[in-house]
């Protein structure tokens, strides 16, 4: 009986371990979710959101974008370095609490209510583990001599000050602070670890080169060119711009000072100070390793809901020489093709690409590359890159919807015919094929049935190039023979046809779902000064705005029979961590879905949002945007009232009020879209200038409400 519930005990925890190794895993990597309770400390900024709090309101705006980690083999390994810091000063271990934010920006950030968050770009970067010791000593001695305070109490008294002059002021402030947190972090936190002063040097470094990649490597012509097909040589650079030397960067306006000043002063502190028993890692170095690859592989993540593909791809290449196999990587550069085509079929290529001009290093070679691709070559670049991911990962449904998603761009997107690809390589010596020997008669004669002919008719000649052919005519010489490939191109062909007669006879149907999800809406009030003071009422009153604006859209859905799951700060409050993660893949696709301008595509983790919508019984969400500002002062509308008080003097006071009354111009966006798909089911666009504009927004988000659901548009 021992014997059998030990056995079950054992059971249980390899359960248990495989599940925590599954979420935190660099073999099956999935992008990070948060796990165990939801933090109180977050529930409590979300319950006391009311209050004017700067420091909650930073923590609020990183919750409300779901980029908070916590739980997470990340979250894990930077509470035991900060630990380790602060073994000697147990009661400010107590008032402190790390938090992981899904940023790929080399960045860490303290707060005065004891919050530190820590980007995952920064943990991506990292050498070792003192490096990370380092960053979280300075961001522990910001909290400790309550900084933000400072700044906060200087921000205020002089808010009303000259701009140009309270910025360089407060900028000046900043830097003292910067050094002196460098200075206490050394003397007090990082100098009574274990951490290695040597390591001091290789932060700086992180933090001076924080815009560049994972490593510095080539660009692999493989992933671009195969034996069958090459680019013309202007497709590539023959030398890429030099990483340039940041050491001299003036640092007048920036909140901290030059990281070489920065870096000499650390360096004069440490100057004589013993390294005797220190070390750039107290975990084990494999652990580092572990948890830099997860936020490497998260950042990856990151830059494709951001769309910024060359840096997806370039540093996929680069992972790839370290994690060979990694199937993440391969899905992730199969999407970062797959995103580029979109872009190039149908938007604009150059709001996901940076100008190269602007890149340094070899990534340069990877962002000119991208730039000189036409459509053609795009689309089958990625067809090409999705088409032999499925043969790798069949089980996927993802590669398939990539692939007949292609196929529309190619053949009716581009109108590109089956028998433009050629069947023999570039370069290919056409003397070296053997005449074929004629089959006998009576073995033709065999064969010569009806259904037979038909067949051989059918059959399409071995495509020979032409003078005309480019690169994209050879793209294909190892694929489009494959029976597969020449099935989906006539089913997605022959669905492109009857998409086209449903879309000319189709009429506005009633909705069909009594669910829908409403985020908080965006409002943007326009400050009416070019001052610090002007754009804080503006932004207090947006803020106002949104609230309202949110409690309206529950109305009006109510009103029109609509059962609104509403995600704002009371909601959320009352989170646990299944609910957090949810909320969080949801405003990750939103941040997408706005970034590629409401383009229809496949959006990443399809799979996870159709979980998420099933466990809600709900796909559709609705996003309300709107912004106000000033109208001109004079306008065609106040001159009309005064010109009819003239003809009748009993108007007047209505033409005074008329005139000394503030207009506005307003703009109200209402958007209700598929998550699960990326389609979009209704979108309409409005402006008018008015008095009342709380009014009109209020009325035109119920009106287009109620067109979408009763199917008037």
């Amino acid at each position: 009986m021992m014997k059998k519930k030990f056995f079950i005990l054992v059971f249980l925890i390899f359960i248990m371990m495989k599940g925590a190794w599954a979420q935190g895993s660099v073999e099956c990597f999935q992008p990070l979710q948060s796990s165990g309770d939801f933090p109180a400390d977050l529930a409590a900024v979300l319950k006391g959101a009311d209050k004017n709090d700067k420091e909650d309101s930073f923590v609020l705006s990183m919750l409300e974008g779901g980029r908070v980690l916590y739980g997470t083999a990340l979250n894990d390994y930077v509470q035991q370095v900060a630990d380790k810091l602060l073994a000697d000063y147990p009661q400010l271990k107590s008032e402190m609490r790390f938090y992981i934010l899904k940023s790929p920006l080399v960045n860490a950030y303290s707060l005065d209510n004891g919050v530190v968050f820590v980007n995952v770009g920064l943990l991506a970067q990292l050498s070792n583990e003192g490096e990370l010791a380092f960053v979280l000593a300075h961001e522990i001695a910001h909290y400790a001599e309550h900084h933000a305070v400072v700044l906060g109490k200087y921000d205020n008294k002089n808010q009303g000050a000259d701009f140009v002059a309270y910025y360089l002021r407060y900028h000046s402030r900043s830097r003292e602070q910067e050094a002196e947190a460098d200075r206490i972090a050394i003397e007090r936190y990082f100098g009574h670890s274990p951490y290695s002063y040597a390591v001091i040097d290789g932060a700086f470094d992180v933090l001076q080169y924080s815009d560049l990649p994972f490593d510095e490597v080539p660009v692999d012509h493989d992933m671009l060119e195969t034996q069958f097909y090459q680019f013309p040589a202007n497709y590539f650079l023959q030398n890429v711009a030099p990483i340039s030397d940041r050491s001299e960067i003036i640092d007048t306006l920036s909140t901290h000072p030059n990281m070489e000043k920065r870096r000499a002063a650390a360096q004069l502190l440490v100057t004589g100070l013993s390294d005797a028993g220190r070390s750039a890692f107290v975990q084990p170095e494999a652990s580092f390793k572990e948890i830099r690859d997860l936020a490497r592989l998260e950042c990856i993540h990151l830059w494709l809901v951001e769309h910024e593909y060359d840096k997806v791809l370039y540093n996929c290449q680069v992972l790839k020489k370290e994690m060979p196999g990694q199937p993440y990587l391969d899905k992730a550069m199969v999407t970062a093709f797959y995103g580029l085509e979109k872009h190039k079929n149908y938007g604009q290529i150059s709001d996901v690409l940076s100008p190269y001009k602007k890149v340094e290093g070899e990534m340069q070679q990877m962002s000119y590359f991208l730039s000189k691709l036409n459509r053609q070559e795009i689309s089958l670049l990625a067809l090409r890159h999705a088409w032999y991911a499925r043969q790798n990962y069949p089980e996927d449904p993802y590669y398939m919807d990539l692939i007949k998603e292609e196929m529309r761009d190619v053949f009716v997107k581009n109108k590109m015919k089956y028998t433009d690809f050629s069947d023999y390589p570039m370069g290919f010596d056409f003397g070296s094929i053997e005449t074929e020997t004629p089959a006998p008669a009576q073995e033709t004669a065999q064969k010569s049935g009806k259904y037979d002919k038909i067949k051989r008719n059918n059959q399409p000649d071995m495509v020979r190039p032409t003078e005309k052919f480019k690169t994209a005519n050879y793209m294909l010489v190892d694929i489009h023979r494959d029976s597969l490939f020449v099935a989906l191109m006539n089913a997605v062909q022959l669905e492109a046809e009857n998409q086209k007669i449903l879309d000319a006879i189709s009429t506005p149907k009633v909705a069909d779902f009594t669910k829908i999800i409403i985020f908080r809406p965006i409002c943007n009030v326009a400050a009416s000064d070019n001052d610090l003071k002007s754009y804080m009422k503006a932004y207090e009153k947006s803020n106002r705005l949104e609230l309202q604006m949110t409690d309206n859209l529950v109305k009006s859905a109510k009103k029109l029979k609509l059962d609104p799951l509403c995600y704002d700060r009371k909601a959320m409050s009352q989170f646990d961590t299944r609910q957090y993660n949810d909320y969080a893949l949801l405003q990750q696709w939103y941040r997408e879905y706005l970034t590629a301008s409401g383009m229809e595509m496949c959006y990443q983790q399809t799979d996870e949002l159709a979980k998420v919508a099933q466990r809600l019984n709900c796909s559709k969400m609705c996003f309300v945007a709107s912004s106000i500002s000033n109208y001109r002062f004079f306008s065609y509308f106040k001159l009309q009232s005064l010109i009819f008080s003239a003809v009748c003097i009993y108007t007047l006071p209505f033409a005074v009020a008329h005139l000394a009354l503030p207009r506005y111009n307003t703009r109200v966006d209402v958007l209700i879209t598929d998550f699960t798909t990326g389609k979009q089911d209704f979108h309409s666009s409005n402006s008018y200038n008015s008095v009342m504009s709380q009014a009109y927004l209020n009325a035109d988000v119920y009106n287009e409400l109620y067109n979408f659901v009763k199917g008037k548009k």
